[in-house]
């Protein structure tokens, strides 16, 4: 079985934020992520989907996520996918 991971960020709205965070996957060398964005106003809320990558990084990745300007959470959720 593989596991996916799934990063959902709130925070501002703000193009600079959606750079960042997939800038983030890409510093990593790691497969761009499926992304789902949501904007209301001043708001904006960020999925991002991947294949699971390792434990110790997804924490490193959802801290690093955590810190950019204008995130105000971060939450994490694995799932485990099956393989036909």
């Amino acid at each position: 079985m593989n596991r996916a991971v799934y990063f959902r960020v709130s925070g501002q709205a703000r193009s600079g934020l959606l750079c960042r965070i997939l800038g983030l996957f890409a510093q990593l060398d790691l497969p761009a992520p499926a992304m789902q964005v949501t904007i209301a106003g001043d708001s904006m809320d960020v999925e991002v989907a991947l294949a699971h990558f390792g434990d110790a990084l997804v924490s490193v990745v959802a801290r690093k996520m955590a810190g950019f300007v204008g995130v105000e959470t971060v939450t994490l959720e694995a799932e485990q996918l099956e393989v036909a």
